[in-house]
């Protein structure tokens, strides 16, 4: 059973804490255009991010970049606390890199994944976050300024501690064989989005049935095969329709769609407008 102990929101910036007592792992469909930090208070996850996933223990931080594929499950006992800050590039950059803060863009894409941190970094990091809710819940005088100065040093402190563990092992990735198999078709997936094969075709080309690679594709991920398949293929739509004079039709074709209304139709479900409505707005932005 989820139970919310505070939920707080301004521009560009949502903050919530979440205690689940129960098994849960989550079931949505999880790709969306902001930045996340998930700071996990009490508990144990699995955390899968875009190929491979890791074992998060109470403490850690995990980052995930905007347009990343990732799905927290079950390890452990069940229960877990956590907090989860979800971050607007669009509103935030400006402000940041005027403080000469680095991008969210950046930081997210440099040093996406789970941070281990000492007790003191883990305190630091908690007590921040907690002042983040306090000004957004209060609404004090200037509180979103003091909301993102303590973003600033939140940002600057995970860069920091990345720097410093530049040459140290990254946290390992869990190494059954399921999540194995699972990361080799993910990536085959991501490389060849625009391939046609049937999931038939694909089990055999990874030497396991097709009963099997659907089931534990979908307990790892949350996405059937080709749900994941199509989600490559959207982020991969995205840049064409941002970087590119391709047409509409022109892309549907190159990753690989059976149709435009189908391409048209798979991108509104995981980007929420059509493509058309994307690349007016991102070309909008660009100018």
């Amino acid at each position: 059973m989820d139970k919310i102990i505070f939920s707080e929101s301004m521009e560009g910036v949502v903050i919530d804490e979440v205690v689940r007592d129960e098994e849960y792992s989550m079931t949505m469909n999880h790709f969306h255009d902001t930045y996340e930090l998930y700071y996990l208070l009490e508990g144990e996850r699995y955390y899968f991010i875009e190929k491979e996933t890791y074992y998060v223990i109470a403490g850690d931080v995990v980052l995930i970049n905007r347009e990343q594929v990732h799905k927290t499950s079950q390890a452990g006992s069940g229960k877990h606390d956590r907090i989860l800050l979800q971050l607007s590039g669009r509103i935030l950059d400006p402000w940041l890199k005027n403080a000469g803060v680095f991008s969210l863009e950046r930081l997210f894409g440099d040093y996406y994944g789970v941070l281990k941190v000492s007790e003191l970094e883990r305190e630091e990091i908690k007590s921040l976050l907690f002042g983040i809710r306090d000004e957004i819940g209060q609404r004090g005088e200037r509180y979103e300024t003091m909301v993102r100065l303590k973003l600033s040093q939140i940002l600057l402190l995970i860069y920091r501690i990345r720097k410093k563990s530049v040459l140290k092992e990254m946290p390992a990735t869990v190494q059954t064989a399921k999540h194995g198999k699972v990361h080799e078709v993910a990536e085959y997936l991501t490389t060849h989005c625009e391939s046609g094969e049937s999931l038939e075709e694909i089990a055999e080309k990874f030497f396991i049935s097709k009963s099997y690679l659907s089931r534990i594709f979908r307990e790892v991920t949350s996405f059937s095969v080709n749900e994941y398949r199509n989600l490559a293929r959207v982020r991969k739509a995205k840049e064409l329709l941002s970087n590119s004079d391709y047409t509409i039709t022109e892309i549907s074709g190159l990753l690989g769609f059976e149709s435009v209304t189908y391409f048209e139709r798979i991108f509104k479900k995981h980007g929420d407008e059509t493509p058309s409505g994307y690349r007016k707005k991102t070309r909008r932005v660009e100018s």
